[in-house]
């Protein structure tokens, strides 16, 4: 049990190490041109649109797991929302306090560190938790939105997006490709030994449906669901050049979007979007209340 707990925290320390260093790169990835911009826009524009169609009341409670450089964050400050976003890399939060002192949307949103863990939130606390891009670097899933749910009030929502095992980006390149996955981690633990230095994490990649017995067994019900993104790389490069990539992924996801058999269930990422169930007490206290 300490061998697992030392390799689980060694990873997470990994992970941290590995966003600290590209900390400062996020805003250009965003703003940047080429597919994995263009991927990571979307991702960010399909994610708001679902929450505006909860409409949510203003200064609903909100909690981003994940936060990043804070753009998500700031986009629902923006919309009236209390927010409250950490991250485990003390470099992204300080980026995040940047764009939202420029966004002047610091009344409306806390950052913080911490850890997905152990959340220092009593239950039921959020209207809405979401984790965007978190979800394939986290080495203990099932406790992490454990965690998150605990939070979440009943009847609140989850969004999460994880890297799919299935997607046409994992398929194609071994280095993604997660029938590769137990090769890599051996491969990285033999140069981590020869090098004594730590090489960039690994993506952890889930199938759709495990994620959705995931949240099941935590009590959410799914409401929607979606995979987004479409890039063509080999070992983690592009290989296919600008702007014929952008319009690779954008035909795809037109596809993907339409419904479109084999399509809809292939793009890099699964989107979902859960509830909790409302719990009996919690009925018929509402009962109570009604009457």
């Amino acid at each position: 049990m300490k061998k697992v707990s030392a390799s689980y925290l060694q990873e997470q320390e990994n992970v941290n190490a590995y966003f600290q260093s590209r900390s400062l790169q996020w805003r250009k990835i965003y703003e940047g041109s080429g597919v994995e911009a263009e991927i990571i826009r979307d991702r960010h524009a399909a994610v708001l649109a679902w929450i505006d169609s909860l409409k949510l009341a203003p200064g609903s409670s909100v909690l981003e797991v994940g936060c990043g450089a804070g753009f998500m964050a700031v986009a629902l400050a923006q919309r009236g929302f209390h927010v409250q976003a950490f991250d485990s890399s003390e470099a992204m939060i300080e980026q995040a306090r940047r764009n939202a002192e420029e966004s002047l949307t610091n009344d409306l949103l806390t950052l913080k560190v911490r850890d997905v863990y152990s959340l220092d939130f009593s239950d039921d606390s959020f209207d809405l938790v979401l984790a965007i891009g978190v979800i394939p670097w986290l080495e203990r899933l099932e406790p992490a939105i454990q965690e998150m749910v605990r939070v979440i009030k009943p009847g609140g929502y989850i969004i999460l997006t994880t890297a799919n095992r299935m997607g046409l980006m994992s398929i194609l390149d071994p280095w993604r490709n997660p029938a590769f996955e137990p090769f890599k981690r051996r491969f990285k633990e033999l140069l981590n030994s020869i090098a004594h230095r730590n090489f960039s994490p690994s993506m952890s990649f889930h199938t759709n449906r495990f994620i959705d017995k995931t949240l099941a067994r935590q009590k959410c019900i799914k409401n929607r669901s979606m995979a987004r993104g479409f890039g063509f790389s080999l070992h983690n490069r592009s290989i296919l050049p600008e702007p014929f990539g952008t319009q690779i992924h954008h035909l795809l996801q037109r596809l993907a979007d339409r419904n479109v058999p084999v399509f809809r269930s292939i793009g890099m990422a699964y989107f979902v979007l859960a509830r909790k169930k409302l719990s009996q007490s919690f009925v018929r206290s509402m009962n109570v209340h009604e009457s």
